[in-house]
């Protein structure tokens, strides 16, 4: 199911590093949402069926593990060459580069990102993004709702942040982003209250 986000429900936000890539489009490609372009190729669904599946298969390996703790074991083998299988397949014929990652403000419902060149406000634009701790690429449709100039030191170039909601989001490509998020989330929780303070 592909989300035309006109009602905006706002989602928690994090800080990030991803891989991203995005092209401009025109408001009638825009206006035709992902589905109806035929962008939804394998590689992005891929990830979503891959999380389901992993998330159904390890609440039955638990199960097993009470009968022979090696299972839990295998299933996890099994599962990191299925993902290592998966991510090569993902980046054939796609523009994210999987080493160039950066850093953006991310959500649900939108990213916010630094870079060279400034974008029109109310442009649309493709994105694929793609986020490592999941091994997700997820497609996106988005409007850019802000660009400014960003806070950079005299001596360097200067930077646009660059703010995009999202227009067009698969309903699963939604669900990978909330859980990521809430896993970062988690993540940055605990090493803030595993750090030591002074």
């Amino acid at each position: 199911m592909l989300n035309a986000t006109p009602e905006r429900r706002r989602f928690f936000r994090i800080n990030d590093t991803v891989s991203l890539s995005y092209r401009q489009i025109d408001e009638a490609t825009a206006g035709l949402g992902l589905k109806s372009t035929g962008l939804i190729s394998s590689e992005f669904s891929l990830a979503a069926t891959l999380d389901v599946l992993s998330q159904e298969a390890l609440r039955i390996m638990q199960r097993l593990e009470k009968q022979n703790p090696e299972f839990l074991e295998l299933y996890r083998i099994l599962d990191a060459k299925v993902n290592a299988v998966a991510q090569a397949v993902m980046f054939v014929g796609c523009n994210v580069n999987a080493q160039n990652c950066q850093d953006v403000n991310l959500s649900a419902s939108g990213l916010a990102f630094d870079q060279a060149e400034p974008l029109d406000v109310g442009q649309n634009l493709a994105i694929e993004i793609y986020l490592p701790t999941t091994l997700a690429l997820i497609l996106v449709y988005g409007r850019v709702v802000s660009c400014r100039a960003s806070d950079t030191k005299p001596d360097t170039a200067e930077k646009y942040t660059v703010s995009v909601d999202f227009t067009h989001v698969r309903e699963e490509d939604q669900e990978l982003l909330i859980k990521h998020v809430v896993r970062m989330q988690w993540q940055q929780l605990r090493e803030s209250k595993a750090k030591p303070e002074f």
